[in-house]
């Protein structure tokens, strides 16, 4: 049977405010095992820390994965702050379990288990093929549903030890890798995730593992043990298994886990061991047999069995196979015997031959062979095994009673009889553990939580939920508990409710809040009373309130007002006391050169500190501050210049030369500095003296230039200038003489040895005149080359290869193949023509085929049309006649020096002959005007 001992209360007001009802059973992932009408009862134990009448639960479904119900009340008028109740007929489900506690009708606590199922729960036994290897840990399959679920390990056991308090995980990959072993020893998923994905899929219920198999056991270290023998490996001669091992395994699941949440059935896979060693049939019916019984017997329940058929081995011993009949005959006479005992899987079909990459074992399951396996293991699970195989129910609970004895002492009594109960964190046994609060610091330390293991006669083992026991007491003061009249103190208890502070001398209560403030003397305690009715006590804390001397009087010896650099003495009658002046000096009498409100207190042999004495307040006048002047330029300078003196501000100013501005423009040489006086005619001390020191000017140079001062850009004049000294340049340059190529007025001047200028000599102005562009020329008719970049009042000289035209012009007319190019020229007086840079060659190529006539464009789409003549034709007629002969337009040109541009817009578009005719020239073309 089941037993659940809660807590009491809890030791922090964190732990009051926040836990004011709590479930120590079940935890989150717990799955009970359902009895074949699809249902459960739910065991609920917890406890609650407010006053409360009645505990209420419920079951949500998660995700519509079973059925919900309402509120139903699980315990009226509980007691003593526990509970402990079933919740009965909850069908098979996925839960969030809801429990609250009521105060009449107001919900004054809530908790929620998440993940509580309704289900099926198996474990697994048998050898490797059962347990899972460890190569196979990160490639197995694992459950991908939510509701597969297994009992956690942190390693395989091997003793015979209880396991530790149950932990359930979901089986999926992460948890594998991170928890490996399924309680007690399995390894890995193995193909059991795969099998509860499978089972969840069908049934609709969740499902939980926990694996006692035992890799590399035949039937006899089974049945060995079970009988409390010790046995030997088959595969290593000599070794011995840890004491009772591998059955101890199977025992302590059964006895421990399934207790707690019931089962469905043993999943056996074993027999290869057996293959290997030549086990007869009769040998393995009986070893098996017995094991079933055990297991029966050690619970005192009809478990279930399902017992796979698997003989599979890689040294089988029949010649030339690796299954062997003698094994799978008495597994099958096993489960033909029935009694609660069922057919499991055919195993020795599935992936034959064993050995494939990567891992090349001739006996264990690959990757893919493992969902090979889960597959089969589902299909065995059939319609016969769920209408027929008797589910066992978990345990009932058990009530706790708690007994106040006063003195900060209680005692907690298991309720029922049981061969054994360990107390844990007491280490104690017994029925009834007392427990006061030097026990409980002592044993307990700082952990408040203790649990009991319970065992019936069987052994069947249950563990309470924690039993939280109330602490006395704590009381923390803000100060000192001995203090001054005039003072407190506040003393907080660790409790926030139930509480009252207590006066030890009248036993009269002062205060029920956490914390009360006093001041006056007296001793208090703190008396809490938790919900079970039991009253815990702190310890006593005595408050001594002292008496405060009377308060000083001083006199000042001196005036209290005076300028900074004086002083006034301050002093009192008061003796054989501590002195506090409020400067912080401890004198009796003080030498006061400070302003300030000045006071005493004293402080008598009790630590006490009178009131203030009278406050004389004395006002110490600050000097000006040390002046700082300040130049506004060098204090070394030349006669033309002068520099300012500003001092920093202030009322008035003394100048050492008699001035009373802030600021003076001095330029005469000699040492300055000053005094001030502020508001209250406190005069500073001495500023900085800053001397000034004054240079005369040296003489201005006279400049003259060697050549003209107009002249052509590219030319260039010097200018010099007479002085000993060397000469400034308007333009910046430092040389005694400057070449010039650019327009401008231009002077100097001579700085000395002290950096003085002299004043600037007579000017001189140089003007530059700029030469014309250099032409740019482009080929502008048939026979005509002009210059693009014409610029007025320029003109042009022209050469035919090296030769020089006599052409002035802009434009000239190019009767020779060859290179041409041109000069621009200005003149800007009689005496001064700027030139240009020669442009680049212009190649020209004489068209000599077209008679000396140029008539274009032709076709003309515009009927405007360009004449160009070879030769300077003089007084030409040009006459237009349509292609009939007919003259239609008439013009005369005087010169064809040029070319000559006509608008033809006025004749009809066509064919036209244009004739040139002149003396000794004579030429028409056709020509087509218009579209």
């Amino acid at each position: 049977m089941l037993v659940w001992l809660v807590g009491v209360l809890a030791a922090a007001p964190l732990l009051l405010n926040a836990q004011q009802i709590q479930v120590t059973f079940p935890t989150t992932r717990a799955v009970f095992q359902r009895n074949n009408a699809n249902a459960a009862t739910l065991r609920i134990a917890g406890f609650y820390t407010v006053p409360i009448t009645r505990i209420e639960a419920k079951v949500t479904a998660r995700d519509g994965q079973g059925t919900s119900t309402d509120w139903r009340v699980i315990e009226a008028n509980p007691g003593k702050g526990v509970f402990t109740n079933d919740l009965p007929d909850i069908k098979g489900g996925w839960y969030n379990l809801e429990v609250r506690g009521m105060n009449n009708d107001q919900q004054v606590g809530y908790t929620i288990v998440e993940r509580v199922g309704v289900g099926e729960v198996f474990v697994v036994s048998g050898q490797s093929n059962g347990q899972g290897i460890e190569t196979q840990l990160k490639t197995a399959p694992t459950a991908g549903d939510d509701r597969v679920n297994y009992v956690s390990a942190t390693s395989d056991k091997q003793d015979t030890a209880d396991p530790g308090y149950p932990e359930f995980r979901q089986l999926n990959q992460d948890n594998i890798n991170g928890q490996p072993f399924i309680s007690p020893r399995g390894y890995g998923a193995w193909c059991w995730g795969l099998l509860g994905d499978r089972l969840v899929q069908r049934l609709g219920v969740p499902v939980l593992f926990m694996n006692t198999a035992w890799g590399g056991t035949s039937i006899g270290n089974w049945r060995e043990t079970a009988a409390g023998g010790i046995t030997y490996s088959i595969y290593v001669n000599g070794l011995p298994y840890p004491q009772g091992q591998p059955y101890a395994n199977l025992r302590i699941a059964l006895q421990f886990y399934t207790n707690l949440l019931g089962v469905r059935a043993v999943l056996w896979h074993q027999g290869e061991a057996d293959t290997y060693l030549g086990t007869s049939t009769d040998e393995y019916v009986r070893s098996l047999r017995y094991v079933i019984d055990k297991s029966r017997q050690d619970i005192g329940k009809n478990l279930a069995w399902v017992v796979s058929r698997a003989s599979y081995e890689k040294d089988g011993g029949i010649p030339g196979g690796k299954t062997r009949s003698e094994i799978i005959n008495a597994q099958n006479q096993i489960i033909a015997q029935g009694g609660n005992v069922f057919a499991g899987p055919f195993t020795d079909n599935i992936q034959v031959p064993r050995s494939r990459a990567p891992y090349f074992d001739e006996t264990h399951f690959d990757a893919n062979g493992l969902v090979d396996l889960a597959n089969a293991w589902s299909a065995s699970l059939d319609d016969n095994f769920w209408n027929n195989s008797q589910p066992q129910a978990p345990g009932g609970l058990a009530g706790v009673s708690i007994d106040c004895a006063g003195n900060n002492s209680l005692g907690i009594t298991v309720n029922g009889s049981y061969s054994s109960i360990l107390w844990e964190g007491l280490n104690e046994n017994g029925q009834v553990v007392s427990l006061d609060a030097g026990q409980r610091l002592v044993k307990g330390g700082s952990n408040i939580r203790y649990r009991a293991k319970l065992k019936d006669g069987l052994g069947n083992t249950s563990y309470s939920a924690a039993v939280r026991i109330a602490a006395p007491p704590a009381v923390a003061l803000s100060g000192p508990a001995t203090f001054c009249e005039g003072g407190t103190v506040s003393l907080s208890s660790s409790y926030n409710a139930n509480i009252a502070w207590v006066n030890q001398q009248t036993n009269a209560t002062v205060s029920t809040a956490q914390a009360f403030t006093t001041s006056t003397s007296g001793s208090f305690y703190v008396r809490y009373r938790d919900v079970s009715g039991c009253d815990f006590t702190s310890d006593v804390q005595t408050i001594r309130v002292n008496p405060l001397p009377a308060a000083p009087a001083i006199t000042s010896d001196r005036p209290a007002t005076f300028c900074q650099g004086e002083s006034t003495a301050l002093r009192t009658n008061t003796t054989d006391v501590q002195y506090n002046w409020s400067n912080g000096e401890r004198n009796q009498t003080i030498e006061v050169r400070q302003s300030g409100n000045y006071f005493l207190t004293v402080t008598d042999q009790n630590g006490c500190t009178s009131t203030r004495s009278n406050g004389i307040n004395v006002v110490v006048n600050n000097l000006p501050q040390t002046p700082v002047i300040q130049a506004s330029g060098p204090t070394t300078f030349c006669a033309d210049q002068r520099v300012t003196l500003t001092s920093t501000e202030e009322n008035t100013y003394q100048w050492s030369n008699g001035q009373s501005s802030r600021s003076i423009t001095v330029s005469q040489a000699g040492g300055y500095s000053l005094r001030t006086r502020n508001v209250f005619n406190c005069l500073s001390a001495p500023s900085n003296e800053i001397t000034v020191n004054v240079n005369p000017l040296p003489d201005a140079p006279v400049i003259s230039a060697r050549g003209r001062t107009t002249f052509c850009d590219g030319n260039q004049v010097v200018l010099t200038a007479a002085s000993p000294l060397n000469a400034i340049w308007s333009s910046g340059v430092t040389t005694q003489e400057l070449t010039v190529k650019t327009s401008g007025t231009f002077t100097a001047r001579v700085q000395d040895n002290n950096g003085c200028l002299s004043p600037f000599s007579n000017a001189i102005a140089v003007d530059v005149k700029p030469l014309p562009a250099t032409p740019q020329l482009q080929q502008t008719g048939t026979y005509t080359i002009d210059v693009i970049n014409n610029e007025p009042n320029t003109g042009y000289n022209w050469r035919y290869n090296t030769d020089s035209l006599t052409v002035k012009t802009p434009s000239v007319k190019a009767n020779r193949s060859g290179n041409y190019s041109a000069q621009a020229y200005r003149v800007y007086a009689s005496d001064l023509t700027c030139y240009s840079a020669y442009s680049s060659l212009l190649p020209f190529i004489l068209i000599e085929n077209n008679q000396g006539l140029s008539i274009y464009p032709n076709p003309s789409t515009d009927k405007k049309i360009t004449i160009e003549t070879l030769t300077d034709v003089k007084n030409a007629n040009i006459r237009i006649y349509t292609l009939a002969g007919q003259e239609v337009q008439l013009y005369t040109v005087t010169d064809f020096s040029v070319r000559r541009p006509f608008d033809l817009s006025n004749l009809r578009s066509g064919f036209y002959i244009i004739q040139v005719q002149a003396a000794g020239f004579n030429v028409a073309k056709r020509v087509f005007l218009g579209f």
